[in-house]
């Protein structure tokens, strides 16, 4: 579904998700609006046929769309950048409004809640130019270092991510070493659990991609 942008009733979640998505950006509005299901229900179908898209690129056999993590995903996405400008809320009910996930970090949760997730470092860095000391901050952080595929890129070397997860997934393991390499995170490069898919993945070419890696 693409969204009416003229519409005056629109949906500001599905129209933040639908543009975060398509133009890599994020639309602010003045307010957090509550989020009724049948927009949820949009935003979860939305994001599983951007999901079925990007599963044509997959190495090997992909896992199945888990709408539960891409939703939650999404919220979190969502409501994290509407924090930046609206903010008439304790730091005590932050918490609430940026929830943890309550189902179990499976590699198509993980898969699937990257569809917004990979945006959330941007929204990290953002906080961080804004108001270095803003509690938000911390949770961000705290999200990012539990699903460590979508926070590759602001990666930070003191911590070790759980790997087992990812390597126990074909396509998974695959993604995150393109991942790794694109965002040359030596650190996670380096592990050496990892070491090997990201060696093998640059091949005859890692002198050309990353050559301070060897």
């Amino acid at each position: 579904m693409i969204p009416d942008m003229n519409n005056p009733a629109r949906h500001h979640f599905l129209d933040t998700i639908y543009h975060l998505r398509n133009e890599e950006s994020l639309l602010l509005f003045s307010r957090i609006a509550v989020i009724e299901a049948e927009e949820a229900l949009l935003v979860t179908d939305f994001l599983e046929l951007e999901y079925r898209n990007e599963c044509l690129d997959y190495p090997a056999t992909p896992p199945a769309f888990n709408a539960a993590a891409a939703l939650w995903g999404a919220k979190t996405i969502y409501t994290a950048a509407q924090l930046l400008l609206y903010r008439e809320h304790t730091n005590t009910q932050l918490p609430v409004l940026l929830p943890a996930y309550n189902g179990t970090q499976t590699p198509d949760a993980i898969l699937s809640a990257d569809l917004c997730l990979r945006f959330l470092p941007a929204v990290l860095q953002q906080a961080e130019n804004i108001d270095p000391d803003d509690v938000i901050i911390s949770l961000l952080q705290a999200c990012l270092q539990q699903w460590h595929y979508s926070g590759i890129s602001c990666y930070a070397a003191e911590q070790l991510p759980d790997m087992a997860v990812v390597l126990d997934n074909a396509t998974l393991r695959q993604l995150y070493a393109d991942r790794v390499i694109a965002c040359k995170q030596a650190a996670l490069a380096k592990l050496p659990a990892l070491a090997p898919v990201v060696k093998a993945s640059m091949g005859n070419y890692a002198n050309y991609f990353w050559k301070e890696l060897l």
